[in-house]
């Protein structure tokens, strides 16, 4: 996963009313844009065969795994 698409927007823990880091909705004032330390998001896993979560700081790794 490109770092660029890791933002609110697609975020499992982002449902449109706002982030659910917490119990109560935080607003996001550009889920577009945003980018947030402590999300997660699901990408297909070809080992597993069924999508599988990718947390934020994983994109590190797969960058310098590319160089």
């Amino acid at each position: 996963m490109k770092r660029s698409e890791m933002i609110c927007e697609t975020c499992i823990k982002y449902d449109h009313a706002g982030c659910r880091l917490q119990p109560a909705p935080i607003p996001v004032s550009d889920p577009a844009e945003h980018w947030c330390a402590q999300g997660q998001w699901e990408q297909w896993s070809e080992r597993y065969q069924e999508m599988e979560p990718y947390y934020w700081g994983e994109w590190e790794e797969t960058e310098q795994a590319e160089e």
